[in-house]
């Protein structure tokens, strides 16, 4: 039979047990841990729903409209049609416009005065064609000098040196003079010039010279005689291939000279007219930013005043005015590099929103009120692409969306509100008395004088656009803030879930050690009471054994006193 000892010295001995035994610890250890995280976590986070289904409500509709009439004075799409030049067709003219008689420029204008005046026979075409006839004399002779033999380009034969070779415009004077991108982008020198390149000049024999006249190639070639029945090509022996490529070549030319003439011409009209509007801009929005806050820093000294009157002089209010606007603009001038970055900002829209417009001109026309429309839709996109690329530190994702959209929706309800400005300055006309006044004009440094109507027309067509923009973000905000509600509402039920499973597992895990606990227990007093009896049956043992001992003894005794 073992002892106590013994028996204990056996478990200790059994190390799979034992190993088993902790790796059961270690697991029930990280298991209470992730509860305890999960339900501290958990009720962190139904504290912050609470938190944010508290938070204060939308400002009134009130004095968001009061707001508005401060903002749309300073708004980059309200009153910038003062200030920056607006024109139908844009400020660069472009060949769909030219060929409409819309022009930005006077030079332009008289481009295309020239250029009528050419095709409806106001000049006479004899005249028109001696400035392209002019060089073709001088430079037959510099050909009869230098080659010795003079190759019909046409035919590929030889032509005598005499009155019957001719010099032809492979592609015709008359088509050059009534195309209008040439009348636009080319002075009648450039056009001469390019037309009298030796890359757009061939021999041919004089009779075929005289019937092409202002045929293009393709179409003399195919052209039959009334008489014969015969294609020029066939009449004159023309050997299509060779007149064909060389009418391509001499295309390609053309091409490219006109393709380098509406590069320069429009890229240069763009810097300048784009840098014009980008500086007006930039200087309009860092004012326009001065202007909004000493316009509501009065707008709160009114208000003072209109609280407290009858209880302060006139020296009193005066002082408070000029400490009010003294401490203001002492801040205006400590955020300068807000101006400055607003500024720069202003006049990158308006450089590209000019761009914008003039690639909208090369195939339709934009009237002044669409120019102006388009400006401000295209501020409204930029500040939303801005959100979206560089939004607010800490703003999530689905607000930068829905801030993005709020802008574009305001920048389409202003843009659409300065076309009502055309109706407003009919309607501001049409008052009775007032007309003088109305029409009376307004003169803006280095822009066409505006009538007391237009300007007019101008601010309350923004102020429309404002006060209509600012009602519907509202009513939006209103919509999404109860459905926002709604859903921290349904996250907070189901964080309260969370909670509640969390609490559960914690009850498990108690119950769990109340059962190991009772377990243990039972075995340890299992064991002791095994190791009880062992010690009761090893006493019993030794009892008899003494007995047995003390019977031996008694024996012998007995066994003395006979004796005795």
């Amino acid at each position: 039979m073992n002892t106590p000892e013994e028996t204990i010295d056996y478990f200790r001995t059994d190390f799979d047990l034992v190993e088993q035994e902790l790796a059961e610890m270690s697991e029930l250890d990280n298991l209470r841990i992730e509860i305890n995280d999960g339900l501290e976590e958990a009720l962190s986070e139904m504290q912050r729903l609470r938190e944010q289904i508290s938070e204060a409500e939308s400002a009134k509709l009130i004095e968001l409209c009061k707001n508005t009439v401060v903002e749309t004075i300073t708004a980059q799409f309200g009153l910038t049609d003062l200030f920056v030049e607006v024109r139908d067709g844009g400020n660069v003219t472009t060949t769909h416009n030219f060929e409409k008689g819309i022009t930005a420029t006077d030079a332009d204008q008289k481009k295309y005065e020239e250029y009528v005046a050419n095709n409806n026979g106001s000049i006479k075409w004899e005249e028109v064609r001696k400035k392209y006839d002019a060089p073709l004399p001088q430079k037959r002779k510099d050909a009869f000098k230098n080659q010795e033999i003079i190759i019909d380009a046409y035919t590929g034969k030889q032509l005598p040196k005499n009155g019957q070779a001719h010099l032809d415009h492979i592609v015709s004077v008359k088509e050059i003079e009534s195309n209008a991108r040439f009348n636009l982008h080319m002075d009648p020198e450039k056009r001469v010039k390019m037309a009298t390149n030796d890359k757009n000049l061939a021999f041919t024999e004089s009779r075929a010279n005289q019937s092409k006249g202002e045929h293009e190639m393709k179409d003399w070639l195919s052209k039959k005689n009334s008489n014969t029945g015969q294609t020029n090509a066939e009449r004159f022996d023309i050997d299509t291939i060779r007149a064909q490529k060389k009418d391509s070549e001499s295309r390609r030319y053309i091409k490219k000279e006109i393709t380098v003439a509406c590069a320069k011409k429009y890229g240069s009209e763009l810097l300048k007219t784009g840098g014009k509007d980008a500086a007006k801009m930039a200087a309009y929005s860092s004012l326009g930013l001065v202007l909004r806050d000493l316009v509501q820093a009065i707008f709160v000294e009114i208000h003072v005043t209109l609280r407290e009157r009858g209880k302060e002089s006139f020296s009193e209010i005066f002082c408070r005015f000029k400490n009010s606007l003294t401490k203001k603009l002492a801040e205006i001038i400590g955020k300068w590099k807000e101006l400055l970055c607003s500024g720069i900002e202003g006049g990158l829209t308006a450089f590209f929103s000019n761009m914008l417009i003039f690639v909208i001109n090369l195939v339709a026309t934009t009237l002044k009120k669409i120019v102006t429309m388009i400006r401000a839709g295209f501020v409204s996109l930029a500040q939303a692409i801005k959100i979206m690329v560089n939004p607010p530190e800490g703003m999530p994702k689905e607000e930068v969306g829905y801030q993005a959209v709020k802008i574009l929706i305001t920048g389409l309800i202003g843009a659409v509100s300065l076309g009502l400005s055309a109706a407003i300055e009919k309607l501001l006309q049409s008052i009775p008395g007032l007309q003088p006044l109305m029409m009376f004009p307004v003169p803006f440094p280095g822009k066409t004088p505006r009538t007391v109507s237009d300007i007019l027309a101008t601010v309350l067509s923004a102020l429309v656009g404002g006060l209509l923009s600012t009602i519907v973000l509202y009513f939006i905000d209103k919509y999404r803030e109860g459905s926002r509600k709604e859903k921290l509402y349904i996250q907070l039920v189901n964080q309260s879930g969370a909670v509640v499973q969390y609490k559960i597992a914690q009850t498990w895990m108690c119950l769990d050690e109340a059962y190991r606990w009772l377990q243990n227990s039972a075995v340890d007093f299992a064991y002791y009471l095994s190791d009880g009896q062992n010690t009761i049956r090893e006493s019993g043992v030794r009892a008899d054994q003494a007995l047995a001992k003390l019977s031996d003894s008694k024996q012998r005794l007995k066994e003395v006193f006979k004796k005795i």
